[in-house]
């Protein structure tokens, strides 16, 4: 029986994670909100380039730049996030 994850598998976790940090991460909460989970995909797409000012845009909800602080700090932990992910 293999061990190894399937790649959609992985992909599916990692949005998941980007989809929680942008939502807001904390001891307790396990599952990010629909609005961040449905942006995952995108915030992924995003992330993949390493636009950190781009991400943030995204996650604040303005669009562009510049985002705010607690955004760009979820911006920069999303692509170390992505970054680590073996592809």
């Amino acid at each position: 029986m293999s061990t190894t994850r399937s790649p959609a598998r992985d992909a599916d976790a990692l949005q998941q994670r980007i989809a929680l940090i942008a939502c807001g991460t904390r001891p307790d909460k396990t599952q990010p909100c629909p609005g961040h989970r449905a942006q995952a995909a995108a915030l992924l797409n995003i992330a993949s380039t390493g636009a950190a000012d781009a991400l943030a845009a995204a996650i604040c909800g303005t669009g562009r730049s510049p985002a705010c602080h607690d955004c760009t700090t979820k911006a920069t932990e999303i692509i170390r996030t992505y970054n680590a992910e073996p592809s």
